[in-house]
């Protein structure tokens, strides 16, 4: 199985060339399948290698220095895919292979981008809500120092465990490039993955609203207390409107009351402060429960208590 031990090594040199530095980036999936990609940064010196570059990847023309072939790496690929099956004891294939290429241009200056990919299905062992890579190198790999290797997690998912060690992390791309260990063992990189624990944030949210609602209910309760000692004697049980005409009836009764009595009805509306309409209303309801007897003179109404609500 040695020969799956030079998998990477072989990856990179099919696309590598003196000065170049390559990148081998694997997107797992959540249902275990990887889109692998690996792409060669080649460093355009020039504007005429620039230029070169350019022709070359609108045109497809060949140029010695710059010459790929997708079939070459569908062999490579398709014949590490067997190894990979026989090393985890998993059916395996290999899709929609690629190749394209592009230009960067950074700070440090121009690069042209050779990219192979290809989708690896079952590339990954899944058990137990559980995610584990590595089974499918079988002899390790080595990084040279042009070499970087990134891992790219699924949403919702935490590391477990790793070996070795990722050098870098960022969001969940987790990226080897050689600084902490360039040498993988069999199986390696190895990692486990499990569903990130979100438990704590459900709780959060439970007692948040657990605590809103107590505090309504407090409120609420706080509120209808105020309301209840500013009745007097009225039934809690009639609504807001309703206790508030019986206390106007009580004021009105008080007035005629310190009145002997009676009054004419312009008169209790300055002395309530109440509106006309409003102290027709209760006056109304006043008569209708027998508390009140109105007595017609002119064009304005005098107002009687009946005697049982003399005091």
């Amino acid at each position: 199985m040695k020969r799956m031990g030079l998998f990477f090594l072989c990856l990179f040199l099919l696309i590598h060339t003196a000065t170049a530095q390559s990148v081998i980036c694997i997107d797992v999936h959540e249902n275990g399948n990887a889109v692998w990609t690996m792409e060669e940064y080649l460093p355009l010196a020039n504007q005429n290698e620039i230029d070169e570059w350019e022709e070359y990847i609108q045109s497809g023309e060949s140029i010695e220095q710059y010459q790929y072939d997708i079939e070459e790496f569908r062999g490579r690929i398709e014949w590490f895919i067997i190894l990979a099956e026989l090393s985890s004891n998993r059916s395996m294939n290999a899709e929609n292979f690629d190749l394209s290429y592009d230009t960067l241009n950074t700070l440090s200056g121009t690069f042209g981008i050779v990219r192979f990919s290809f989708d690896w299905m079952n590339f990954s062992r899944t058990e137990s809500n559980k995610f584990f890579i590595g089974d499918v190198f079988s002899e390790g790999m080595i990084l040279s120092y042009d070499n970087v290797l990134v891992i790219n997690i699924p949403v919702g998912y935490e590391v477990e465990s790793v070996s070795p060690d990722f050098d870098k992390r960022d969001g969940n791309r987790l990226i080897w490039d050689g600084t902490l260990a360039r040498s993988f063992d069999k199986g390696e990189p190895a990692l486990v993955l499990s569903h990130e624990k979100s438990d704590m944030g459900i709780w959060v949210l439970v007692l948040f609203i657990l605590a809103a609602a107590v505090a309504c209910v407090i409120l609420f309760k706080h509120k209808k207390s105020s309301i209840s000692g500013t009745k007097n004697n009225a039934d809690p049980k009639l609504s807001p409107v309703a206790t508030e005409i019986l206390e106007d009836e009580e004021m009105i009764e008080q007035i005629l009351i310190r009145s002997g009595g009676q009054m004419h009805q312009s008169e209790i509306v300055k002395l309530s402060g109440l509106s006309k309409s409003k102290i027709s209303i209760i006056l109304s309801k006043m008569k209708e429960d027998g508390k009140i007897i109105k007595i017609k003179k002119g064009k304005s109404n005098i107002i009687r208590l009946v005697n049982d609500n003399q005091t």
